[in-house]
């Protein structure tokens, strides 16, 4: 009667491991489906200037206010071992994206022609920066007002200038002077670009302790439901999964963090610094990430639950001393 009883009290401990089990499963795959791994506020030297950003493990959006408020959703995109979040509409623009910004070839005009703008909610007070949908309307409106009054001669000089700088601003590459920048390029040192290395070790490490953890409740409802003969598939097997589990989970949040400290802590807006945005100083972790630290802790939790359930201290047995046979004889 007493086995009985303790044999229950294991399988609703095990039972208890199953639940753990899927519900680690289900913070790593919120984890993974959210855009919250990197946050930011993002501002310039202007005080109406401000904005936010954040980034998932694959996807992103950038929300800037400066005058107007312009939205992109961001996408990753990695060549040659770097990586950036880039607002391409295919992985063709984005690469092109990184490489330019990488090349310091880049300019803003890049970005209208091949970006998808989600939202652009224009407010009375103007673009204190003069960014580039403000300056192209404000370039308009002032030739159409000129076109009222200033003779043919000086409106083709006008209108010759306008195209020059338009040519100069887009096709000419910057010089040597024009190119130096407080905030550099990976290739001078400094780190801009996500690092693909870490970047795809987080990812990896993700998946993995995910695999594991459905491996460890399925390997639970079996033995809720039978006694498996082998170690691996029964109460050994839950410690081994678990196990795993945790720290596959926890060369993430490392792989994460180290990636955090070394290429995100700087300016991420790298194609907007040239107009003054930063978000050096205003970068956290998301809750995405946090997700994944708490689901470490629910897979310790698991292996002490199996060990209080199912530990039994050994009963040693004591050897009991053979017994004297003293035997009398009897003389006749």
């Amino acid at each position: 009667m007493a086995n009985t009883k303790s044999r229950a009290q294991k399988k609703y401990f095990i039972f208890g491991s199953f639940i753990l089990c899927c519900l680690g499963a289900s913070l790593l795959a919120s984890a993974m489906a959210t855009l919250n791994w990197f946050e930011a506020t993002c501002h310039t030297d202007q005080t109406t200037s401000t904005g936010s950003i954040h980034f998932g493990l694959f996807e992103g959006k950038r929300t800037l206010k400066d005058g107007s408020t312009a939205t992109h959703n961001l996408r990753v995109v990695c060549d040659a071992g770097d990586c950036m979040y880039s607002c391409g509409l295919s992985k063709e623009l984005r690469v092109d994206q990184l490489r330019l910004i990488r090349n310091n070839e880049y300019y803003t005009s890049w970005a209208v022609n091949n970006c998808t703008l989600l939202l652009l909610a224009k407010s009375r007070s103007p673009a204190s920066l003069g960014t580039l949908w403000a300056k192209e309307e404000e370039e308009e409106e002032a030739r159409a007002k000129a076109e009222v009054w200033a003779p043919e001669e000086t409106r083709a000089k006008e209108e010759q200038e306008v195209e020059g700088e338009r040519e100069s601003s887009t096709d000419i590459a910057p010089t040597t002077e024009d190119s130096k920048d407080d905030t550099a390029t990976p290739g001078s040192g400094q780190a801009e670009f996500m690092d693909y290395g870490l970047w795809a070790g987080t990812i990896a490490c993700l998946c993995l302790g995910m695999l594991f953890a459905v491996v460890g409740a399925l390997f639970a409802v079996i033995n809720t439901a039978t006694t498996p003969v082998e170690a691996i598939t029964g109460v050994p097997g839950l410690y081994v999964w678990n196990t795993l589990a945790a720290l596959f989970n926890l060369v993430c949040v490392i792989c994460w963090a180290v990636q955090f400290h070394a290429h995100l802590t700087r300016n991420v807006l790298l194609y907007d610094k040239d107009n003054g945005w930063t978000t050096e100083g205003n970068e956290v972790f998301g809750y995405s990430y946090w997700l994944v630290v708490v689901a470490i802790f629910v897979h310790v939790a698991n292996i002490l639950i199996i060990f209080f359930g199912t530990y039994e201290p050994k009963v040693k047995e004591q050897m009991k001393a053979p017994e004297s046979k003293s035997g009398t004889i009897m003389l006749y």
